[in-house]
Parts: structure tokens; sequence; C-alpha cells
């Protein structure tokens, strides 16, 4: 059963049922990027009681082909089922919700900023009501050689206890489409 983690501040509160470690798999696929199985890990914390959340990303290629990947299989199951391979993308950034600044339908504004080591920043502004959010790129700044990405979206949202999770992106003078969709479990305790 969830419980509001302890020490939470209550600014955090509309997105406590994200502070976990969470881990799975999905499978990627953009413009000349074939279709390809993934493991992901995320841990969303936070350990020092601020008004916000911090998330750590890691995305690793898996050895095995994205065939094997079965969305109707739970996250942790998936992931102890794939080998990690190269390491895709890493990212860290911060979460915070904005509550008293609500959206007509009773939702709460939820603000990012993520950067990566392939030298992109974005701040996202979005939205999260209950056990679902939605994120879209505010800005993007990038270092010189950092290749194009102009656009982003990230949907996320709790369905039977797994974060189901789908990624959409503008890159390498492409439009918005699909890049990544997975399923990812409470990690169980080791």
């Amino acid at each position: 059963m969830f419980q509001i983690p302890e020490n939470l501040a209550p600014e955090c509160y509309p997105m406590a049922w994200l502070v976990d470690t969470w881990r799975g798999a999905g499978v990627l696929e953009y413009e000349n990027v074939e279709a390809a199985a993934y493991l992901h890990e995320v841990v969303i914390d936070n350990d020092d009681s601020g008004p916000y959340l911090r998330v750590r990303s890691n995305v690793w290629l898996a050895k095995e082909s994205a065939a094997t990947v079965d969305k109707e299989v739970p996250g942790q199951p998936m992931y102890d089922e794939l080998t990690k391979g190269e390491l895709w993308s890493s990212l860290t950034g911060f979460l915070r919700a904005t509550p008293g600044v609500e959206k007509r339908d009773g939702a709460t504004l939820l603000e990012a900023t993520t950067c990566s080591p392939a030298g992109h920043a974005i701040t996202w502004a979005g939205v999260i009501k209950g056990p679902q959010f939605q994120l879209a790129a505010d800005a993007i700044a990038a270092t010189p050689t950092a290749s194009e990405f102009t656009a982003a979206r990230l949907l996320g949202g709790l369905v039977h206890s797994d974060l189901f999770v789908a990624y959409d992106m503008a890159a390498f003078g492409h439009e918005m489409r699909s890049y990544m969709a997975g399923r990812l479990s409470r990690a169980e305790a080791e």
C-alpha cells in the first residue's frame, strides 16, 4: 500500500506517488535508429526535504532484440529478463509541483529541469493530476557540439501499479514523433 514518504514537503504531495526507484523496459525507435529493447532505471527522491523531487534516469540498450519486450509483462520482470548493453542515455534533474497554481480541471502545474551529458539542458512545463502527468519542453539549451534537438514531450501514468512512460521528440531535423515507450515497476527490495 502506498504511503506518502516521511519528511516530504507539502508542495510535493501531488508528486508523492512518483517517489521511489523504478525499473523496467521498453522499446525505442526513431528516424535512422532501428527499434531496440532498452532497460530503464529511474530514481525519484526527496532526500533533502526541499519543495521539489530529484530525478536520475539511465537507459541502457538491451542485448536482446526489440521483439523480446512484451508490453503485457510488468516492468520489473521484463527488466529482469533483459541484459544491459551500452548506456544509451542519462539525465538528472528536478521536478516541482506548484499547488495553488491549478488548471481548470484540478490539475496542478508541474515544472522540471533536466540536463544530460549529451549536451542538453531542458526546462519543462506541464501538469500532474492524480497518478498522471504530462510535460512538454519549454526551453532547450544545447552545447555547441550537441545534436539538434528542438522539442520533446513526456507522458506518464500509473496503471496497475506500473508507471507507463512515453517520450516523443523532434530531433535531427525530424518532426515530433514517438521515441521511447516503456513500463516501469517500483524496484523490488534487494
